[in-house]
């Protein structure tokens, strides 16, 4: 039986919400320095690496997007500790 509780769901969104950033991060810094290599070593396909060249990378908005939900479930996730 496993221990599934609405804490644990909201820790392992938080995990996943600071994964993503952090690929973002370091997918739009191999953008700009159009390091291929790395972004296929962060597991990104030619066509993705490809639709990002032409994108301009992950926007900012996105990134800042995710750093306030992960910061409102790190808080709920405190307010329910207590």
């Amino acid at each position: 039986m496993s221990d599934v509780t609405v804490d644990n769901v909201w820790h392992e969104d938080t995990v996943q919400l600071k994964r993503a950033n952090a690929t973002m991060r370091l997918a739009n810094q191999a953008l700009a320095s159009r390091d291929r290599a790395r972004l296929y070593a962060l597991g990104f396909s030619h066509a993705h690496i490809r639709e990002l060249e032409i994108k301009g990378g992950f926007r900012s908005s996105s990134i800042g997007q995710n750093t306030r939900l992960i910061n409102l479930l790190q808080k709920t996730e405190l307010a329910n500790a207590d």
